[in-house]
């Protein structure tokens, strides 16, 4: 019984072997489908391409060319779908990086392109030239990444100026966008190098050494901070942000005089701007000028409603005025803007002597 099945099973076996038609080799596939696109015949290409591709799904090499035929016969989508499946199982493959970035440029997505080809010139620079595209993206998608850093949009902004960078490392314009997205993400120390790599490519970049001397100022060094400031004004004597800053320094080291003068000049570079407003305000509290004071700190708050600096400033004020109701009533519309420590536990604690008394 054993040997008569087994008799039937070796004639089925040689009966499906007979009537199986041979599958010629990834390699030949592969070899034919490179030829024909080499030669145009892109429909052959794709027939070829798309039969080493069932026969072997996890070779990066024929998914990628199976992409560049699908190309060649202007079908974009297909196109993408095989590139992206190339590169997740060869992300080194820089031809498909390339093909992506034309594949993106050619749809109108300029930031993707750059992105793209950023990778591309990565892997590879050498082929760059014979990607002409490659400079024709590099100024839109500067414009995109400094769009998405005013909208806070960072990841978005710092990815498309990264990607300008690797096509253009001297580009001062990305290079300090970029590190003001650095900035506002807490970066800090990629700030700093940010700003220092834009002075190495342009020494009179003056709002670069005015953002290292704002990283100064918050570390504390406020003779690096003035310094910093002093640098960028000797280039730009006109920047009111700059003037203010520099006088915000100069009051943390206790020069009243000085900072005076510096917000005075901010504000006949900008008048309507709240922050010269603000440290004046707090150089008249300090010289316990209240008149003053107030005058400037009222006029803040009118320009910034919703200024914690601005407020904080006004409420201590009116408190040493001994105006007690126009005290309680801005500094509790300054917690209410849920402002940082330790200047929230201050307010509060003012607030609770003001109220706590008959």
């Amino acid at each position: 019984m054993t040997r008569h099945v087994f008799a039937r099973l070796t004639a089925l076996l040689l009966l499906l072997a007979a009537c199986a038609t041979p599958t010629p080799a990834v390699e030949d596939r592969l070899a034919a489908g490179r030829a024909a696109l080499l030669s145009g015949d892109v429909s052959k290409a794709v027939a070829e391409l798309e039969a080493a591709v069932a026969a072997d799904p996890k070779r990066a090499e024929v998914q990628v060319l199976l992409g560049q035929a699908y190309y060649r016969a202007g079908q974009p989508d297909k196109a993408r779908e095989r590139l992206q499946t190339g590169l997740q199982l060869d992300p080194q493959n820089a031809d498909a990086q390339y093909l992506l970035g034309d594949l993106s440029f050619e749809a109108g997505q300029p930031g993707e392109a750059a992105q793209a080809y950023g990778k591309a010139v990565s892997l590879d620079p050498a082929s760059r030239a014979a990607h002409p595209n490659v400079e024709k993206v590099i100024a839109p998608a500067r414009e995109a990444g400094k769009q998405a850093a005013q909208a806070q949009q960072w990841d978005q902004a710092a990815a498309l100026l990264e990607a300008v960078l690797v096509l253009q490392p001297d580009d001062t314009e990305a290079r300090f966008t970029l590190g003001n997205v650095y900035f506002n993400v807490g970066s800090l120390d990629l700030a700093k190098a940010a700003y220092e790599a834009v002075l190495q490519i342009s020494p009179k970049y003056a709002p670069a050494l005015t953002n290292l001397g704002v990283l100064a100022y918050q570390a504390a060094d406020l003779e690096r901070a003035v310094d910093l400031f002093k640098q960028a004004l000797a280039i730009d004597p006109d920047d009111a942000e700059t003037r203010y800053l520099l006088g915000a320094a100069y009051l943390n080291l206790d020069k009243r005089d000085v900072a005076e003068t510096e917000f005075l000049r901010a504000l006949e570079l900008k008048p309507d701007m709240a922050e010269p407003h603000i440290g004046l305000g707090n150089v008249y509290l300090l010289k316990k000028d209240y008149a003053q004071a107030v005058d400037f700190l009222q006029r803040a708050v009118e320009l910034a409603p919703d200024s914690p600096e601005a407020l904080f400033a006004l409420g201590k004020t009116y408190a040493e005025m001994g105006e007690r109701d126009e005290a309680v009533r801005t500094l509790q519309a300054f917690l209410q803007l849920d402002p940082m420590e330790p200047f929230k536990g201050q307010a509060q604690e003012l607030l609770n002597q003001l109220t706590s008394g008959p």
